[in-house]
């Protein structure tokens, strides 16, 4: 069993005979010695292509995007039809969700897309363009 304190600091193997073994296990995984934050300071102060980081965009990208549709999702599962007649069709939501990566929305529930993308209020806007 491992036991560790906030945030996985001061790692222990329990029980602790078993302490020495687990150390002799090596590193596969390149460490980060600064700490992300400090990291990702240090890249943007070096400039584009000039310094590498541990979780850069081409994997943190498309692993936020499935926490964020799994997020979509919850939502979905609560929306109620109020005009419906039978209980099976009371939750429209409670499906499964198919994903358009390239267009950002959900092909198979259209409510399911109002909590993709928002409406700004004037003066304010996003231009991706």
């Amino acid at each position: 069993m491992l036991l560790a304190d906030c945030y996985g600091a001061n790692p222990r193997l329990l029980p602790l005979s078993r302490e020495e073994e687990a150390r002799a296990v090596p590193e596969t995984i390149k460490r980060v010695t600064e700490g992300h934050y400090l990291q990702w300071v240090n890249a943007c102060i070096a400039g584009y292509g000039n310094a590498e980081t541990s979780s850069d965009f081409s994997y943190a990208g498309p692993f936020v995007e499935s926490i964020l549709i799994a997020n979509l999702a919850i939502r979905s599962h609560g929306l109620k039809n109020p005009n419906a007649k039978g209980a099976e069709d009371r939750y429209p939501g409670r499906q499964r969700l198919l994903w358009d990566t390239e267009n950002m929305r959900v092909t198979n529930f259209e409510a399911a897309n109002q909590f993709v993308k928002r409406q700004y209020r004037m003066p304010w806007s996003l231009n991706f363009g």
